[in-house]
């Protein structure tokens, strides 16, 4: 009996040191954000400044286990929900979640620099200083006017925000494409 307890203990081990590494290799190699969940208090924040229409499409770079886009759908279920997440635990995660869920949302594992948002009329990411400056340009070069970018955390420096929302911690910054 104790012997199968300590393969089961070990089983897991192996799976969060694996999980551990991988997204370390993401992070030092490829310069990724940590896989951090945003708290649901933020999300709901931002839900109370978005208004989307049916058809409107959304995006969440570095979606994780998308729970953004979940809490968009059940909000705005008219929506089209696409994440976003290259690396491969999160995106595991994100599409089992999004399958259970039953809501209209599509994860795709793809680096988020190829993808094309000239679709998008609002994208949300909660990613890291690096990355976000990296896509200020992918931003004004794809995204459509009027197109809504929300940044949890980190700004796009040299951009102007239409509005910051700030707590003691957390900063979310809106942004519209001109």
């Amino acid at each position: 009996m104790y012997l199968i307890i300590l393969l089961i203990i070990l089983v897991i081990l192996f799976f969060v040191v694996i999980f551990l590494a991988t997204q370390l290799f993401y992070i030092i190699f490829y310069g990724y954000a940590p896989f951090i969940s945003t708290k649901l208090q933020i999300i709901e924040k931002v839900l109370a400044e978005i208004n989307l229409q049916h058809g409107n499409r959304v995006y969440e770079l570095g979606c994780g286990h998308a729970g953004f886009l979940r809490a968009i759908c059940d909000k705005f279920p008219e929506v089209e929900a696409i994440g976003i997440e290259n690396a491969p635990w999160p995106y595991f995660l994100a599409s089992i979640q999004a399958a259970m869920s039953n809501k209209k949302i599509k994860i795709i594992r793809k680096n988020l620099f190829k993808v094309n948002l000239s679709g998008a009329d609002l994208i949300y990411c909660y990613l890291n200083v690096e990355m976000m400056e990296s896509l200020k340009a992918k931003f004004n070069k794809e995204c459509k006017s009027g197109a809504v970018i929300i940044s949890y955390q980190f700004p796009l420096h040299g951009l102007n925000a239409t509005k910051v929302i700030q707590s003691k911690k957390d900063k979310i910054y809106f942004y519209k494409v001109i």
